[in-house]
């Protein structure tokens, strides 16, 4: 079978599944049960929706922006109490019908999407109408918008933990920065919706313009963070050029340190800015020459000099690039050392630093280097432990022991993930652990 021919299967199939049977099943009862709403206001509405959804700005590949709650808060106050939740029922249950869907063969993703739409927004309009009832028709609207952003959120976060694997916790941080839209568009599309109900269609472009600057507003955001991807990328590509070494050292400190973060439940932007500053914190690199990065034994005085420099030209870099300024503390070393900082050490970008400092120490030990080998995990964990409160701050040390593991990861000697050749062999036991090695001894000390 020819490669375009594979449909994509991912874990989570099975709940996809189970929530478009779900939906299914309802919306069959609804129509048995009836009564059907307006069938010119059901086309526009399913309409407007089919518009949004496949205009939707993608933030992974199976969860996505778009206004298209705000339409199904329209049809809601549109349709009124006639048929109010059949209607919204079958608006909610096109949004599943998206082109981008179809072509990457995630039919289950699409079945999932209309299940998991029409569930929230036959909710939403059972609330409105029972609400509407008692309490009058602000509660009505808030209400809906609540229950549809509760089961809405709640179906799609665990559709995205079984699909990726990821922390329910790390997916919730992702999404709740997008909660307030909903009260936003939700509250515009039932003022546009009684309007319609008064005014007809000339009262849909008031529904269609929000709808288009939500989408540019995503769109724009979407497009300055893959270029700061970008940036970064070039940035990690060139350090590669020159240190074979650092091939996978960056990607992988970045990874322990996504992992302190989560354990010191750092937010969503906190950990984004994390995740660039570890890339990028071996940048100073740069000016440094290869004979240096890459001797087998330990440095001289001048070479060290050398090496020191390397903070200096991280921060000229940094400084140079306006996303990353708010970076130089934690990439070049500034405040890495813990009892230096111990004082400060609540500062957000002082703790930042004191994360990457962590995450670097622990994948220098259990990578082998021009100068050593690498050490076993329990041996790089006993080494942390031991500098912990004097080199290393002690919160990091065990927030990243524990996530690994929390984990059942094995890292260091016997489980390097690649391995990287050296012209010089390099030995079992070297002079350094977590560092560029030691300094050779000054001439007449005797040492």
């Amino acid at each position: 079978m020819r490669p375009g021919r594979w449909i994509v299967v991912l874990p989570g199939w099975w709940y996809e599944v189970a929530c478009g049977v779900a939906g299914t099943a309802l919306l069959v009862a609804l129509i048995l049960r009836g009564p059907w709403p307006d069938l010119v206001g059901l086309a526009v509405f399913t309409g407007l929706l089919l518009v949004a959804e496949n205009a939707q700005v993608l933030v992974r590949d199976d969860a996505g922006m778009s206004p298209a709650f705000m339409i199904v808060m329209a049809s809601i106050a549109g349709f009124g109490a006639h048929g109010a939740i059949l209607g919204s029922a079958i608006v909610g249950f096109s949004a599943g019908f998206t082109i981008d869907t179809f072509k990457r063969r995630r039919y289950t993703a699409a079945f999932f999407n209309t299940g998991q739409y029409l569930l929230g927004s036959a909710a939403a309009a059972a609330a409105y109408s029972a609400l509407s009832r008692i309490g009058g028709t602000a509660p009505a609207f808030l209400g809906a918008v609540l229950v549809f952003g509760v089961l809405n959120t709640g179906l799609v976060l665990v559709q995205v933990v079984l699909n990726y694997g990821q922390p329910a916790r790390d997916v919730w941080a992702d999404m709740r920065p997008e909660v307030p839209n909903y009260f936003a568009f939700g509250l515009v599309g039932a003022l546009v919706g009684v309007l319609y109900t008064s005014l007809g269609a000339i009262a849909l472009p008031l529904l269609i313009i929000p709808a288009v600057i939500a989408r540019k507003a995503f769109a724009s955001f979407l497009e300055l963070r893959e270029a700061h991807d970008a940036t970064v990328r070039v940035f990690i590509r060139t350090i590669e050029a020159k240190d074979r070494y650092t091939a996978g050292h960056t990607e992988r400190v970045a990874k322990y340190a996504l992992y302190i973060g989560e354990q010191l439940r750092l937010s969503g932007p906190e950990r984004e800015h994390l995740r660039y500053a570890a890339l990028l914190h071996d940048v100073g690199k740069l000016a440094v020459p290869r004979r240096i990065l890459n001797k087998p034994g330990r440095l001289t005085e001048d070479e060290y000099a050398i090496v020191q420099r390397h903070n200096q030209v991280c921060v000229d870099i940094l400084t140079r690039v306006d996303f990353m300024r708010s970076m130089v503390g934690t990439a070049s070393d500034q405040h890495a050392h813990y009892a230096v900082d111990e004082a400060r050490e609540r500062d957000r970008l002082v703790q930042e630093a004191h994360i990457v400092a962590v995450a670097d120490a622990f994948d220098a030990m259990t990578s082998t280097r021009s100068y050593r080998r690498a050490l076993a995990q329990d041996v790089a964990f006993a080494e942390l432990r031991d500098k912990a409160g004097t080199q290393f701050n002690p919160e990091c040390v065990e927030a990243l022991i524990r996530a690994i593991e929390k984990r059942g990861e094995q890292y260091g000697l016997g489980f390097e993930e690649t391995e990287v050749e050296f012209e010089v062999t390099p030995p079992v036991v070297g002079v350094g652990s977590a560092g560029l090695g030691d300094l050779v001894p000054p001439r007449g000390t005797g040492s």
